[in-house]
């Protein structure tokens, strides 16, 4: 279990999801509950911490309902990396992949990696570099956007 939830079919982190939804679960166990009133139970935890727009409680109370029944996949979400020093075209491929994942609405989280030392843990020499998940993709050289489309809807 992790700390995000779908919502209105978009990825979401709360703040003590997983501490709460345990709670939940506990309280489901011990008085009987039904999901839709522990739902709200867990709405009423979350939004402590959280921020929860009013007008989204409905999209948060049917998800909450969904995790609660096992139905709900925790969101797979990849990391990708661009790998160099802040240059022009580290900027440019960070550029095209922020446009490749718009294109293709693929959720996925992206870090530009600066320091030297976390850089040459990859084995890269060259940069700039793409690394998705744990794979060097590209080295030294800024790949089309074709090509990004394709290594990025291949392994995501």
């Amino acid at each position: 279990m992790s700390n995000k939830i779908i919502v209105a079919g978009k990825s979401i982190g709360l703040f003590g999801l997983e501490a709460a939804v345990s709670q939940v679960k506990k309280l489901l166990k011990e008085k009987g509950l039904d999901i839709s009133e522990a739902a709200k139970i867990l709405l009423e935890i979350v939004e402590k911490k959280n921020y929860i727009p009013a007008s989204s409680k409905r999209d948060y109370l049917a998800a909450f309902t969904k995790l609660l029944e096992g139905d709900q996949q925790a969101p797979s979400i990849q990391a990708i990396r661009i790998l160099g020093p802040g240059c022009v075209g580290c900027d440019k491929l960070e550029k095209l992949v922020l446009e490749v994942l718009a294109q293709q609405g693929i959720p996925a989280d992206i870090y530009h990696v600066t320091d030297r030392d976390e850089i040459g843990r990859y084995g890269v020499t060259k940069t700039p570099a793409l690394v998705v998940g744990d794979e060097v993709l590209s080295a030294g050289t800024i790949p089309t956007s074709t090509q990004i489309q394709k290594w990025l809807s291949e392994r995501l």
